[in-house]
């Protein structure tokens, strides 16, 4: 209950008893899939080194816990691809794909000094995954030796890292919470519990995901426009899909890259459902109020066919980071929808 966090248990014990007993490491790595509570872990572990108590876990009423919680705690930094965005010039801002060296610097500047009034300074980086080359290297030689006054942690959605950083971090990877558990915290926060377990469903365990769509119902109900949209993709025709494809690309474009890669993902879990159908376990489906739509697609398709679209979603968003045509790659996955060849 101190370091309020849902779920995770293991992962704050571990951090609790390495605080306590002084173990605690100069760098971390916290991953997993979006929406898990990696940075809401990180949060903590600062308020937790640098809470005035001082007993391994972070009170969140004390004046350092506080203005961490706040974002003015002079040696707690936080850096990241909104940060990095934030500081640069607005028309570069939505073009921006990677971290880059000079975020990495700007903490190399600041490693060296001693904390001003806590105890450790703490540096949190977001989206480590996406640090360019060159800010990797350079990462690399702040964490090989850095004061024995500073942690840094770094949170990514992956682990696609240097080997060498991942290396030199002490990794806690976290996984998606039971769905009941995810339940359970909506229903404490005051959903009712059909819609509590709708939003555990459609979250796939990512307890920050579901909070989110709990306290903006218009996300449920752009997300609900979405899958009409896709499964329009597949009722309607090529034309459907084109357009589909064309709308998505110039999104891209735009500078809304993460709303593609989002519509991906919804694309992706949707054909993981019916592959779970089409295979006889709809247990752990997503889109739980969509049952019959998935059972008549699941009769419409082999599993090859399912799986081999399941992967080729997967391919289009790995081809849209590294640089590919948005254009050609989803015009060419528009293309390929199961029963369109």
């Amino acid at each position: 209950m101190a370091w309020n966090i849902t779920g995770h248990e293991w992962a704050v014990e571990q951090l609790r008893i390495s605080i306590r007993s002084g173990a605690d490491a100069h760098a971390y790595l916290f991953s997993g899939p979006p929406g898990l509570g990696k940075r809401l872990l990180a949060l903590r572990m600062a308020q937790a080194l640098n809470c005035e108590h001082g007993n391994g876990d972070p009170c969140l009423t004390c004046r350092a816990c506080r203005r961490i919680e706040r974002g003015n705690h002079p040696d707690v930094r936080v850096a990241s691809m909104e940060t990095q965005a934030a500081a640069g010039k607005a028309e570069e801002a939505t073009r921006q794909k990677e971290l880059k060296i000079a975020t990495i610097r700007e903490w190399q500047r600041d490693v060296s000094l001693r904390p001003y009034e806590g105890q450790r300074r703490v540096f949190i980086l977001h989206d480590a995954e996406r640090l360019s080359e060159e800010a990797a290297n350079a990462m690399l030689k702040t964490l090989e030796e850095p004061p024995p006054y500073v942690t840094l942690i770094l949170v990514a959605d992956s682990t696609d890292l240097l080997p060498t950083i991942v290396s030199r971090c002490r990794a806690l990877r976290l996984r998606p919470l039971p769905r009941r558990q995810v339940v359970r915290a909506l229903v404490d926060r005051g959903a009712d519990p059909q819609t509590a377990a709708l939003l555990a469903a459609w979250s796939g365990g990512r307890i920050g995901q579901a909070l989110q769509l709990l306290e903006t119902p218009e996300a449920i109900a752009r997300r609900d426009e979405q899958i009409a949209a896709l499964l329009a993709v597949h009722e309607q025709g090529r034309s459907e899909g084109l357009r589909w494809a064309e709308l998505r690309a110039r999104e891209y474009r735009s500078g809304e890259q993460e709303t593609v890669f989002a519509w991906l993902e919804l694309w992706q879990s949707w054909w993981r459902d019916v592959l779970l159908v089409a295979a006889g376990s709809p247990e752990g489906v997503m889109h739980i109020d969509r049952q019959a739509d998935l059972e008549r697609s699941a009769q419409r398709h082999t599993l090859p066919q399912i799986y081999a679209f399941v992967a080729q979603l997967g391919q289009a968003a790995r081809y849209l980071r590294d640089n590919a045509n948005p254009n050609l790659v989803l015009e060419n996955l528009a293309l390929h929808v199961p029963g369109r060849e």
